[in-house]
């Protein structure tokens, strides 16, 4: 008896069907119990994603945050109050200071609240690129105001522009340069300390 001509392709089709069922078997084994087909994502990872540690506080917890001093606690307002009028009004506090866990935990102080300096903090969102929208702000050596003081990129942004309100000019203390910031001692005495920035 002579073997099919087609037998090479019957001895495929048995292979592919293999494969096939193979496939469909390890891919039963590997979806998790509580997968959604319809919402495509395991449901179980809501309740572990709650289980995480809290890494960000919002706007309302710094504006409204009791762990600092009167002093303190009202420059935080003027800040929230700048920033909730300016440009910037669509930033959390942390888009630029970093997550509050870094800052504050359990109510209470960990480390001091980053203040990022440097151009690449800005540039994030205002380097010139033809992707921004039209009218969005971004560095320009060309205008009027860069032009007439010799700004260039590399130029520190916070020199001339308050960040809270960016519309504004602002005249900062220049890095490395004291800070006064009130605080309470022991005795309940308001007293001056200096904090250089980073």
């Amino acid at each position: 008896m002579n073997p099919s001509p087609r037998s090479h392709i019957y001895r495929m089709v048995v292979v592919l069907v293999l494969v096939a069922a193979g496939f469909a078997a390890l891919r039963s084994l590997a979806i998790p119990d509580s997968w959604d087909d319809e919402l495509f994502y395991r449901v179980d990872s809501l309740d572990e994603l709650k289980l995480q540690p809290l890494r960000i506080g919002g706007n309302a917890e710094c504006a409204g945050s009791g762990c600092h001093e009167q002093q303190r606690l009202v420059k935080h307002k003027e800040h929230f109050a700048a920033l909730s009028r300016g440009n910037h009004s669509g930033l959390a506090c942390e888009n630029c200071h970093g997550p509050m866990s870094v800052h504050a935990s359990d109510g209470k102080r960990v480390a001091p609240a980053p203040i990022n300096r440097e151009n690449t903090l800005c540039l994030g969102c205002h380097a010139p690129l033809l992707s921004r929208p039209k009218g969005f702000p971004q560095f320009n050596a060309d205008n009027t105001g860069h032009s007439y003081f010799d700004v260039e990129i590399t130029t520190p942004c916070l020199d001339c522009h308050d960040p809270h309100e960016p519309r504004h000019m602002a005249a900062l203390p220049a890095r490395g340069e004291p800070e006064e910031e009130s605080t309470t001692d022991a005795t309940g005495q308001a007293r001056a300390i200096s904090e250089v920035t980073p």
